[in-house]
């Protein structure tokens, strides 16, 4: 037994016991028995804790992960993950480079106007007269040759997200035009990585009915054309019917996305006739002369005449000396001009005009002396009008003419 444990001996008690002896202790030695017995409970406590700490080692090693294991040594390999093991944490990659901002492809029209750009061939009329390819622009204006009729002119700039790509294209109106022939377009252009002048391709052209176009304007990616029909050659632009209609970028070119695909019959457009023939004139005085001018007006349709007017021409020493109604007159170097507005005509309808022509004798003599002409025009105010606009096929008898004879 240890020095430190002093109760009583198990073996003297219990000899005590048989032999009879007494078996309660003095009072310091129960006191000092207690203790001992306190102690030995103690270290049996003790001992089944480390015994259950022992036990469960193993379990607990395998699941504390020590923040700073030692090492292993050189000469033994590292143990590969269990199947059971969590993956290992991903790497991370390192930040991808941001790609770079499209170009600006907004051009001012003064830039523009002064840039050498490409442009595609104009229709067959026009490819020996209207430059294509690569053009060098001055001031908004190029041309073929320095001598050619027609000229390549820049008539409107606007600016929108054409291609959806964040930055802003540039779409122009351009017009080749010279006294008796025109033709216009419009294109889109961008800029290049480098910064050059590219063209995006072909808005519209003078197609599907298209005889022109006036203005254009941005309406979100889109661009909006002002379109007119064909009303015929020549005639006054308040004729001609003019439609909005949309071009937005897609697959690589630019495709109608929205207003008209087509015109209605245009109601300016009709086929009208006017005829009459020569005048003889008879002496009702010393020295004048008088006759009848006899005039038709016809329409032969596809659309109702609402405004035409009939425009007669005599030469100088004529006049006629009782106008109709509604008929205004000019005079110019070599004659006089007789406009007057004409009621609605129908289509096959027809209207009849007589004018009385006078003139004085003594200065022209007998015989022919002169020469009439007549014409059916439009104009929405005052002045000498415009040809009536007729389709496609109609006869060139919109006009007419006639002599004008003396008696003798």
């Amino acid at each position: 037994m240890p020095e430190h444990d002093t109760g009583p001996n198990l073996n003297d008690i219990f000899t005590a016991y048989t032999s009879g002896g007494p078996l309660v202790a003095p009072p310091g030695a129960a006191a000092a028995q207690q203790v001992a017995r306190r102690r030995r409970t103690a270290r049996i406590a003790a001992a089944g804790v480390l015994a259950m700490v022992l036990a469960a080692a193993p379990a607990f090693a395998a699941t504390w992960v020590d923040p700073d294991p030692p090492a292993p040594p050189g000469n033994t390999a590292t143990p590969s993950a269990s199947a059971s093991s969590p993956p290992p944490s991903p790497t991370p990659s390192s930040t991808s480079t941001p790609a770079a901002p499209p170009p600006d492809g907004r051009i001012g029209e003064a830039e523009l106007g002064d840039a050498t750009l490409e442009l595609p061939a104009w229709p067959t009329n026009l490819k020996d007269y209207c430059p294509a390819g690569q053009v060098r622009f001055s001031d908004g204006r190029a041309k073929l040759s320095p001598d050619a009729e027609l000229d390549v002119r820049i008539v409107q700039v606007v600016h929108a997200d054409l291609d959806r790509d964040g930055a802003q294209e540039t779409a122009a109106l351009i017009i080749c035009s010279g006294l008796e022939m025109s033709e216009s377009r419009v294109l889109a252009f961008d800029r290049t990585t480098d910064g050059r002048i590219a063209t995006m391709g072909l808005v519209t052209g003078e197609t599907d009915g298209i005889a022109g176009m006036r203005r254009i304007r941005a309406k979100g990616t889109a661009v909006e054309v002002e379109v007119v029909d064909a009303a015929g050659d020549g005639v006054a632009d308040g004729l001609a019917q003019p439609q909005w209609r949309s071009y937005s970028w897609s697959d690589g070119r630019f495709v109608q996305s929205g207003g008209p695909t087509a015109f209605p019959a245009n109601p300016r457009v009709t086929d009208l006739s006017v005829s009459g023939g020569d005048v003889r004139l008879t002496p009702d005085g010393a020295d004048t002369a008088s006759g009848t001018l006899r005039l038709t007006v016809g329409n032969e349709g596809p659309q109702r005449a609402t405004e035409p007017r009939l425009r007669v021409t005599l030469p100088t020493g004529f006049e006629i000396t009782s106008l109709p109604p509604d008929c205004t007159t000019f005079v110019f170097a070599r004659g006089t001009d007789y406009t007057c507005q004409l009621p609605t005509l129908a289509v096959g309808g027809s209207f009849g005009v007589d004018l009385p022509v006078s003139l004085r004798r003594s200065p022209l003599g007998s015989g022919k002396v002169g020469e009439w002409s007549a014409k059916v025009v439009w104009s929405p105010g005052d002045g000498e009008g415009a040809p009536y606009p007729e389709p496609d096929g109609a006869e060139k008898d919109n006009s007419a003419r006639g002599g004008l004879a003396v008696a003798d």
